[in-house]
């Protein structure tokens, strides 16, 4: 039986779905790992919005309600 350390994984809300990622897991592998868009999208944390230059640079923490919304040109 494979023991796995609880903190190698955390849970997190992903657009209102529960996720289970690995701990140490910045916004932009987030992305990546759940397929979703990198590019013309917002990210939101906790009800803040995280600039794209800070998305590498934010680990995701357990408990994080993280939205991603298709960013929408025009007006």
């Amino acid at each position: 039986m494979t023991h796995i350390d609880s903190h190698s994984q955390i849970t997190l809300q992903l657009n209102g779905v529960e996720q289970i990622v690995r701990a140490n897991l910045n916004l932009a592998e987030l992305l990546i790992l759940c397929d979703l868009p990198t590019q013309s999208v917002a990210i939101v944390v906790n009800d803040s919005v995280v600039p794209r230059s800070r998305w590498m640079h934010i680990l995701c923490q357990a408990n994080d309600n993280i939205t991603v919304f298709s960013a929408v040109a025009g007006g």
